[in-house]
């Protein structure tokens, strides 16, 4: 609204313009001066006008001034809001990718786990259907000791068992014994065969001649004590059952290398097969246990390439399973 110096000079020149148009009939001469007074009305009337109206510019100005300054805070409030999002949208992508990833981890690991838990499914019902196997073939005369595990499992002794029935060896010969000397001797009764098996640990050979008693397999069945020894071969030492537990073995049909443990040394079982060969009939099957782990497959692959004359076939096995036979099965 206009401010109070406007209205009064609008209203001196509103009024002496009035004046004007009636003064003539009064005084020749007031006219002139109305006219005067009109001039110096409407003067003050642009004058106050232009002043309120550079009021109102400056009040403007400075209204545009404080907008522009709130908007300038604003755009600033704006710019950090974007780029506090911009963060905050870049940590819940981080957040997402590692979340992502985790799950996709949980499902690899319950993949695998599942896999895993297929195959020992797999491997346990191949383990059951040859313990029933073995099983069906002999009638125990005592609580059948375990297989698998630190013992051997149902399926190297289900092979054993088929090459025993098919080539019927005199003398079979077990490096290590246990729970299969109970389970081969039975099948050497059928068969009339002799099992002699060497062990290096005392406590051991007594247990197992316990378990060889407990069945009644002790006319089948020999235990022998066979320390470890030291044995040469070229510039390579290992230790192997002592040599004097030999005595008397002949005609071998049959070798099974369960012994001696890993542990006792690399290559521990490597000598079984240059020191009981010339000990064999002209037919016979060395089967080597546990070829699965590296240092039995190192032995595996020395034995294939030192006797050409023994050939190797691989067996799926629990624990893997080489058989080298010389002579026809």
């Amino acid at each position: 609204m206009p401010n109070r110096t406007v209205r009064v000079a609008a209203g001196v020149v509103i009024a002496a313009t009035a004046l004007s148009y009636s003064a003539g009939d009064l005084d020749p001469r007031l006219p002139m001066a109305l006219s005067a007074g009109v001039a110096a009305g409407t003067g003050c009337l642009v004058f106050a006008v232009g002043r309120s109206l550079r009021r109102a510019l400056r009040r403007g100005e400075a209204r545009d001034g404080r907008m522009r300054g709130e908007l300038n805070r604003l755009g600033r409030r704006i710019g950090s809001l974007e780029n506090t999002g911009g963060v905050r949208h870049a940590e819940c992508l981080r957040v997402l990718t590692r979340t992502g990833r985790l799950v996709e981890g949980g499902f690899e690991r319950v993949g695998g786990q599942y896999r895993a838990l297929e195959r020992e499914i797999g491997r346990s019902y191949a383990q059951f259907e040859a313990f029933t196997d073995l099983r069906s073939l002999i009638t125990p005369r005592a609580p059948l000791p375990a297989l698998r595990g630190w013992a051997a499992s149902p399926d190297v002794l289900r092979v054993m068992t088929g090459w025993i029935l098919r080539t019927r060896p005199k003398t079979i010969v077990e490096c290590g014994s246990g729970s299969s000397s109970v389970w081969l001797g039975y099948v050497a009764e059928r068969t009339g065969a002799k099992v002699v098996a060497l062990e290096h640990e005392p406590r051991y050979a007594e247990a197992s001649r316990d378990l060889v008693r407990a069945h009644g397999l002790s006319d089948v069945v020999e235990i022998r004590d066979a320390p470890l020894l030291p044995w040469w071969e070229g510039m390579e030492t290992y230790l192997w059952y002592d040599r004097e537990a030999l005595t008397g073995i002949e005609d071998v049909g049959l070798v099974f290398v369960d012994g001696p443990p890993g542990t006792t040394g690399p290559a521990a079982r490597y000598p079984a097969l240059p020191l009981l060969l010339p000990r064999c009939s002209e037919q016979v099957a060395f089967f080597l246990d546990d070829a699965a782990r590296e240092d039995d497959k190192a032995v595996s692959d020395r034995w294939a390439s030192r006797f050409p004359e023994v050939a190797r076939t691989t067996h799926p096995a629990e624990k893997g399973l080489d058989v080298f036979v010389r002579g026809d099965a």
